[in-house]
């Protein structure tokens, strides 16, 4: 199967999407996994989990201006859910490789279909 998306439908869709990841964060306790392949996507993260206590998303992210082990250092990022969450926001990409994979993400979402090709218009 092949979807077709432009940019815009990516976008938008998109947005819906993390507001309804986001909602789901809060009530269920737990990172939906398309959630979770987003933000390690966005961020190039090690790992993301939910601090139920504190409300929080916390990410790992490799250092890589550490060279002092033989092991990787990850340092954690914690950001709060609220209603303006910027900082998810900011982490979206806009090339034509990131849309392809944002429209994987809607195939997932939108038709329960994880090995669809798509292509961006």
């Amino acid at each position: 199967m092949t979807t077709y998306y432009n940019k815009f439908e990516i976008e938008t869709a998109m947005k819906v999407f993390v507001d309804d990841y986001l909602k789901d964060c809060v009530k269920c306790e737990e990172l939906p996994e398309d959630f979770i392949d987003l933000i390690k996507y966005n961020f190039l993260a090690k790992y993301v989990s939910f601090n139920k206590e504190e409300k929080t998303i916390e990410i790992g992210i490799e250092d890589t201006n550490t060279n002092d082990s033989h092991y990787p250092v990850i340092q954690i990022f914690s950001f709060p859910i609220e209603k303006s969450n910027k900082w998810l926001d900011d982490s979206f990409k806009y090339e034509n490789d990131d849309f392809v994979f944002y429209g994987k993400l809607l195939n997932r979402k939108k038709y329960n279909c994880r090995d669809a090709e798509v292509v961006v218009l």
